[in-house]
């Protein structure tokens, strides 16, 4: 069942990571005239998504925990995990944090949004009072759950920032070029915290570093460093190399446009194999036992 667990994991982190990216992605992407960008349809898409795939992460979890697949659907299993489990009151009260974010959209609102920003900020940093995070007990556990609440959050700001790249491609044209320059002012800061606290997170649960290339979560994680440092190349050559060119080419501005829209998709779907990952780590045991004295 751990299969299950990771596969609806993974569909959850997708759709609560680029919720948040692309709900604050219109306080910092404009156009020119100063017109916020909107994602309504987007948006509104992927907060149903995080409500569906979080009661199928709770039916894998009673899967996981009845052994078989029929557990997912029983009743009285669904019934323990939620009240018996930790894990499953959080998660259940995760579950009705989506209900309002939900209910926002049904508002004509459009453009920068702060209500449905702050909820989706905290409904993807609630993530960090499940899993391992909680492991380790008193001032080391705090710091953990700290340390991976702003993980995910820089996470969403970066690979959902980047769904709002490659949407906001076709409606800006060259004007993509200014937007992807604010964009990368911000996601410095995020990269920043993603290896700070990513760093912090692995020694961790790793507990040593022959871990990483001995054990399956060492393993799985270095997959994950390595596709996390595929992006980061992206994005330093977008960043570096492509814009200033789009910038000073006034020739051929389709061309280089172009090469930033398949490299910003690029480095989304490198993102999203990023996740692919990070579900698959919350559904294995790492290598360090904090039970043992």
């Amino acid at each position: 069942m751990l299969e299950l667990l990771a596969a609806t994991r993974f569909a959850h982190f997708l759709a609560i990571v680029l919720l948040f990216g692309l709900s604050v992605f219109p306080f910092y992407a404009v156009r020119p005239n100063g017109e916020a960008l909107s994602f309504r349809g987007p948006i509104t898409l992927c907060a149903a998504a995080s409500l569906v795939s979080g009661v199928l992460v709770l039916m894998g979890a009673a899967a996981n925990i009845g052994g078989d697949l029929a557990s997912a659907w029983d009743a009285g299993t669904l019934s323990n995990v939620i009240g018996d489990t930790e894990f499953g009151r959080v998660w259940a009260g995760r579950l009705l944090l989506c209900l309002p974010i939900l209910a926002l959209r049904l508002r004509p609102k459009g453009g920068a949004d702060a209500p449905l920003a702050v909820l989706s900020g905290l409904l993807l940093a609630s993530v960090a009072l499940t899993g391992h995070s909680r492991m380790p007990t008193g001032a080391l556990g705090a710091v953990s759950v700290l340390a991976d609440a702003l993980h995910l959050l820089a996470a969403g700001w970066w690979i959902g920032g980047l769904l709002g790249l490659v949407l906001a491609a076709r409606a800006l044209g060259p004007e993509l070029a200014g937007v992807l320059t604010r964009f990368s002012c911000i996601g410095y800061g995020a990269v920043a915290a993603l290896i700070l606290t990513g760093t912090f997170k692995s020694w961790l649960l790793l507990g040593r570093a022959g871990a990483l290339l001995s054990t399956p979560y060492g393993w799985t994680l270095m997959v994950k460093l390595m596709l996390f440092a595929g992006m980061g190349a992206l994005a330093l050559s977008n960043r570096l190399w492509i814009t200033p060119a789009l910038g000073r080419e006034t020739a051929r501005p389709g061309v280089w446009l172009n090469r930033l829209r398949g490299q910003v998709a690029l480095e989304l779907a490198l993102g999203v194999l990023v996740l692919a990952a990070v579900g698959l780590l919350g559904a294995m045991e790492p290598p360090v036992d904090f039970a043992r004295p």
